[in-house]
């Protein structure tokens, strides 16, 4: 009886673990500052709207004055390319953070259309090249994105189990600290939940 309700204790504990760390990815910061997460693929062209009308405001009010973090967790399910700009983003995100969302709004911007095949290497390399980086960065970038088992082929994968993990099945789909953003496209909604989150 003793050695079964241990059992029963060890693995609450494991679960109890296991949450917290999913938490901690998605719906915190080490900083304390409120976490803007939005689920995405840089082929959706609803997510595409979603640059287009929200992130310059976020970026303006919240993201670029450090009052807020921002993550990006790509689905990358809209055909095999997505899975590529997925890699080429966290390379991008590793080695030039600076650069990432300048990144990723000109991936949104070179967006065609959702079912064909569009998002090639010669379009990330060419993007990544737009960046305007040293040439030791932009190496760095462009090898480690197109490197099997390289980090951004990790992060890649990582963002798919989160998103999995998190039952998320549409695009784009936005949380600040783990709390859902009723109608991503309207920026009063971030605004709301964003206020009342900083210190």
């Amino acid at each position: 009886m003793t050695k079964k309700l241990i059992t029963i204790l060890i693995v609450s504990m494991l679960v109890l673990t296991a949450c917290a760390k999913k938490e901690s990815a998605t719906t915190s910061t080490k900083s304390g500052k409120p976490l803007i997460v939005i689920y995405g693929d840089y082929k959706c062209p609803y997510c595409k709207e979603l640059d287009e009308k929200v992130m310059p405001k976020l970026r303006k009010h919240y993201i670029d004055n450090h009052k807020a973090e921002y993550q990006f967790v790509n689905l990358a399910f809209l055909g095999k390319d997505s899975i590529v700009g997925s890699r080429a983003s966290h390379a991008v995100l590793m080695y030039a953070p600076k650069s990432f969302l300048d990144f990723q709004k000109q991936l949104f911007a070179a967006q065609q259309d959702e079912n064909k095949e569009w998002l090639t290497e010669a379009v990330l390399d060419k993007q990544i090249k737009n960046l305007h980086l040293d040439k030791k960065t932009e190496n760095k970038i462009i090898k480690d994105y197109k490197s099997k088992d390289s980090k951004s082929w990790k992060a890649a994968e990582k963002d798919k189990k989160i998103a999995e993990d998190n039952h998320i099945k549409t695009t784009p789909t936005a949380f600040i600290n783990g709390e859902k953003v009723e109608d991503p496209y309207d920026y009063e909604n971030y605004e709301k939940l964003l206020k009342d989150k900083i210190k």
